[in-house]
């Protein structure tokens, strides 16, 4: 899939196509229709490197209750 973006939209933001691009992306990733490693794939980078490029900007990671929870199982698993 090719995305057609008016050449005047980024300008129009003050910014460049590809942090246009990247704000599209993050976008998508806080409301959850990205997972991590779409988002990262979605830009050409690792995931880390987006999970990096967040951190870089001030952006906090996601994480519910749930993701918490999960967490703490896993940890209990791994204890003698």
């Amino acid at each position: 899939m090719t995305l057609q973006v008016p050449d005047n939209l980024a300008a129009q933001a003050g910014c460049t196509t590809p942090e246009l691009i990247f704000g599209l992306v993050v976008g998508l990733f806080f409301q959850g229709r990205l997972s991590l490693g779409q988002a990262g794939e979605a830009l050409g980078i690792s995931k880390p490197s987006f999970m990096e490029r967040l951190h870089d900007l001030g952006l906090p990671m996601p994480y519910s209750a749930e993701d918490a929870s999960h967490d703490l199982d896993a940890i209990n698993r791994r204890r003698p």
